[in-house]
């Protein structure tokens, strides 16, 4: 049954068994989409659930006539957004706190976060514009279909076959350039 139809099975008779079906299939590519923004597995969770429960009280603002997937990942974008935004102020905020604590002796500095896992993949998807490293983990890593990956970045399909033919190229000439040398 299509996204569409599910969700406003959803939205009129609040039909758990449409629900859950819709939570089946998005989670992953929701958490995908939410990770390239927060670069926190934990907190992309928390953004999908926070998404969900949007997703849940504001069913009755969804148009059955339009196309789910966009819809619903324009809500992972704006919590996934939102969380960033409250991360940097809290961070933000401690970093003061931890300042004065050390200025009055009465802390030590703080050890920063660990180093993120390293690799070849992620040495070399790491050298890739932003936009370009998203659709290429969206659509190669997370396996999603390009529809997806635009709805997910809000970018048109044409322009996510652009950018992963674009990432690709780029991956292919920064593993080949040594050989050259």
């Amino acid at each position: 049954m299509p996204d569409e139809r599910l969700m406003a099975r959803f939205q009129s008779r609040l039909d758990e068994a449409a629900f859950d079906h819709l939570a089946g299939r998005f989670l992953r590519p929701a958490t995908a989409v939410a990770r390239q923004i927060l670069s926190d597995r934990t907190l992309a969770e928390d953004a999908v659930q926070e998404a969900f429960l949007r997703l849940i009280r504001s069913r009755d603002q969804y148009d059955p006539g339009k196309p789910f997937a966009p819809w619903f990942y324009a809500i992972v974008r704006h919590v996934s957004v939102d969380l960033a935004r409250r991360r940097v102020r809290y961070r933000e905020a401690m970093d003061g706190v931890a300042s004065h604590a050390l200025a009055a002796g009465l802390a030590e500095a703080p050890a920063g976060p660990p180093d993120p896992p390293a690799g070849p993949a992620a040495d070399l998807l790491g050298l890739l514009p932003p936009g370009e490293r998203a659709v290429l983990v969206l659509r190669i890593i997370e396996g999603m279909p390009f529809r997806e990956v635009a709805a997910a970045l809000d970018i048109s399909e044409e322009a996510a076959k652009k950018r992963v033919q674009r990432g690709l190229q780029r991956l292919r000439d920064r593993m080949l350039a040594p050989s050259r040398a």
